[in-house]
């Protein structure tokens, strides 16, 4: 079982490193609430954003312009279906409190991340074998997860 730790930069509050793998900068002035952030893993970059109607989904954009990564909410904020690069996995909730989620692709459970603590705290992304998964996967479940999380706390559950 490998555990990676996502944590906040102590100089950037917005800015966030998953180990070596990558990082997430949340794009909202004060880095709550976030509906935008850039990704990046070595030389590649992603914008994610909410998109939609209803704000349900959220797309990952490659340097191109390409959608290489979408969210997609099943509704009731249980989770929902995630596209990477043409492969199709699931976020699904992983307990009452809606803090974890588990990325699922099959049958196969891939990652557990926990959305607890973005803050002062790591984030927790835990899984059998993370090096096999694109760090823009991991990184785009994190950032959807973030947003799931937030959403259930603003109901106030």
């Amino acid at each position: 079982m490998t555990t990676l730790r996502l944590t906040r930069s102590s100089d950037d509050q917005r800015l966030y490193a998953l180990e070596e793998l990558g990082t997430l900068h949340l794009d909202s002035p004060d880095g709550e609430r976030s509906r935008l952030a850039t990704a990046a893993a070595g030389d590649r970059r992603w914008h994610l954003a909410h998109v939609g109607p209803f704000m349900n989904t959220i797309h990952a954009v490659d340097a191109t312009g390409a959608v290489v990564g979408r969210y997609d909410d099943a509704g009731l904020r249980e989770g929902g279906g995630l596209l990477w690069s043409r492969r199709s996995f699931a976020m699904r909730c992983a307990s009452r409190r809606r803090d974890r989620y588990t990325l699922v692709e099959g049958d196969s459970e891939l990652a557990m991340i926990w959305a607890r603590n973005w803050g002062s705290h790591p984030v927790r992304v835990v899984g059998d074998d993370l090096s096999a998964l694109d760090p823009g996967l991991l990184l785009f479940a994190a950032f959807v997860v973030r947003v799931l999380a937030e959403e259930w706390a603003s109901v106030g559950c």
